[in-house]
């Protein structure tokens, strides 16, 4: 059931990011990755641990990492991954 999920986008926003206790999980779609320069880390504390996701940390193409909202500033880069979109960077994209 994703009614809850859904519920929580405002009108006219594509996608948000869930943060839980703090920390970065997921969007109401897909797991996250994000670029600080040098690698891609994914958030260790997802609310599902999709299978896209995982493949990409077996290939070590991601790193688990403890990610805050106040962290999102930081990073250049954004991707959401899931079995249907696999790994897809944003190009556009406000963190408020």
């Amino acid at each position: 059931n994703r009614e809850a999920l859904n519920a929580l986008k405002p009108e006219n926003v594509d996608e948000i990011i869930i943060i839980k206790n703090s920390f970065v999980t997921d969007t109401t779609i897909s797991n996250l990755a994000f670029f600080d320069g040098n690698k891609w880390l994914t958030p260790k504390t997802p609310l599902l641990k999709g299978t896209k996701r995982e493949e990409l940390l077996r290939k070590k193409f991601l790193t688990e990492a403890d990610i805050k909202k106040e962290d999102l500033k930081y990073f250049r880069k954004i991707a959401m991954i899931n079995a249907i979109i696999g790994f897809y960077e944003i190009k556009n994209y406000d963190i408020i």
